[in-house]
């Protein structure tokens, strides 16, 4: 191969790392827009379509069909002018009938360096949610890759030295293939397989890994050569908060047996109506300093998304990265549009949590209300109660004995003589008068009280003694309507304790219906000891 072509196939190898020298093809460059304003710190974060490049683990989250494309020109603005550009399709589908088989992935990634040089890759990717404890906590995924590495036929490809010196060109038709081409051909193919995890550690807090070419596929030309395409390691952690998601990314690999690591860090902030910040900067071996920012809107059905990512160290001169990206989400929701791993199922709960709290306590506010109804309500009835005035009961007739007799001088009343029927019916009329003279004056205890005694005495002292029978029983009949009226007092009074009284109504209660209804000879001891309980 002549001297030139090492020449170009150095420049070439330069620009492919991103800002320090490459060691191998197949480099890791942060692929998608939003993925690479976050510096590639996507690993715990993968929950899109771009899982397919990130984590497969990752898949299981996508809710439904999404497509997405994006198109990226590596350092403008270089002295040689070299193209350089990526491109990426991707496409993830769900897959639901009657349960959750997963999610599966496809995506073809390009890179070309003009017409000298470019890579393809293919993945067929895989991911699926795993329950621990009856709780959706891991995520499994899986790539299997098809790798290919082109080379452009041109000059540079081409033995053009004949034996005076003299180069031809292929046009001459007397250039011929450099040997290695001429022996392996322009292109070599690969196959490498990726196995990447999710864990959920607690709420809004996860842990990615995805480990890349696990095989060590070799990528030489020449078949003999043990060049191998390295394994790789990305450990991320993200923490996903209210309006804002940090990230963290660490790879590390083995190139040519020199360690090489990166370590990213990342943070984006969600605005109103779709709209997104990020930035994130990248350090690793080899005095490798990048910096990123970008932006995008999303939607339910759409995201657009833009990058720019500059290196401070490395290759000089350059406007930097740009990359713009395009994603579609269409077709029904085959997933509940949530994180598989614990953050999002902690979190889940916790919106569940605080769903059912409102409206448990909407609930109670509801049943607070109609309480303080139903006891201004019982109140209302109760006091009703209370404020009936006492009833007057009217002054008993006059009794007059049965013959006629000269009316004596009122006497006090004196025992009676139980010698004539005569004397007993008088002295019962005078007592039974001298009663209803004053009955108005009597509160009802002592009236009844007073009756009560005088029916007793002459009962069955065969006199008529009905007068005083009938006043005894119109009183008996008021205290038997004011002891209803005091077990609905203490029905509403306990209907209203039910409801949550304070103490002190309650004691104003009781003691205002004690005092109601002691007026009327009626056992309330039941109210005195709720009253003594109370105090």
């Amino acid at each position: 191969m002549n001297k030139k072509m090492n020449n170009i196939l150095l420049v070439l190898a330069a620009c492919i790392l991103l800002p320090a020298l490459s060691y191998a093809a197949f480099e890791p460059v942060a692929i998608g827009a939003r993925p690479a304003a976050m510096g590639g710190a996507y690993t715990a974060i993968a929950d899109d379509v771009y899982s397919v490049y990130y984590n497969p683990a990752g898949l299981s989250l996508v809710p439904r069909m999404e497509f997405t494309t994006q198109y990226s020109q590596l350092y403008t603005g270089l002295w040689d002018k070299s193209n350089l550009n990526y491109s990426f399709l991707g496409l993830a589908q769900p897959l639901m009938f009657k349960r959750d088989f997963g999610t599966v992935g496809l995506s073809v990634l390009n890179f070309t360096a003009g017409s000298l040089y470019r890579e393809s890759t293919i993945t067929l990717s895989y991911g699926r949610n795993f329950k621990i404890g009856g709780i959706r906590k891991l995520d499994v995924g899986f790539n299997v890759k098809s790798l290919t590495i082109g080379y452009g036929t041109d000059e540079y490809t081409y033995d053009s030295l004949n034996d005076d010196g003299i180069t031809h060109s292929l046009q001459g038709g007397a250039a011929r293939a450099d040997s290695l081409f001429e022996k392996y051909g322009f292109s070599k193919s690969a196959v490498a397989i990726d196995i990447g995890v999710k864990y959920a550690l607690f709420t809004n807090y996860k842990l990615g890994l995805m480990i890349s070419n696990i095989n060590e596929p070799g990528i030489a030309q020449d078949s003999t050569s043990d060049a191998k395409l390295p394994r790789m390691i990305n450990l991320g952690f993200a923490h996903n908060g209210k309006g804002y998601l940090v990230s963290v990314d660490y790879m590390s690999r083995q190139v040519n047996k020199v360690s090489d690591s990166r370590i990213s860090i990342a943070a984006e902030k969600l605005l109103p109506m779709g709209f997104g910040l990020r930035s994130s900067v990248a350090l690793g071996s080899r005095e490798l300093t990048n910096f990123a920012v970008g932006f995008g809107y999303q939607s339910s059905g759409l995201q657009i998304d833009y990058a720019l990512e500059y290196p401070i160290s490395g290759i000089k001169s350059t406007m930097g990265n740009h990359k713009v990206s395009l994603t579609l989400k269409f077709g029904p929701v085959m997933h509940v549009p949530e994180e598989a791993g614990a953050l999002q199922v902690a979190l889940e709960k916790e919106q569940k949590a605080r769903a059912q709290t409102e409206v448990a306590l909407a609930e109670k506010n509801k049943e607070l209300e109609d309480a303080r109804k139903e006891i201004m309500k019982l109140k209302g009835e109760l006091e009703e109660l209370l404020s009936r005035p006492v009833p007057v009961i009217p002054t008993p007739a006059e009794q007059k004995p049965a013959k006629a007799e000269k009316e004596a001088p009122a006497v006090k009343p004196a025992e009676p003589v139980f010698t004539q029927a005569g004397n007993i019916e008088r002295q019962y009329l005078e007592e039974y008068n001298l009663y209803r003279k004053g009955a108005s004056k009597l509160v009802f205890t002592e009236r009844i009280g007073a009756i009560r005694q005088l029916v007793n005495k002459y009962k069955g002292k065969k006199i008529d003694v009905s007068s005083a029978e009938g006043e005894y029983k119109i009183l008996l009949e008021e205290q038997k309507n004011q002891q209803r009226m005091y077990v609905d007092s203490l029905t509403y009074y306990r209907k209203m304790v039910a409801k949550g009284i304070d103490s002190k109504t309650q004691a104003d209660l009781l003691k205002k219906i004690i005092s109601r209804y002691e007026q009327f000879d009626i056992d309330v001891s039941e109210a005195k000891r709720e009253l003594s309980n109370i105090k």
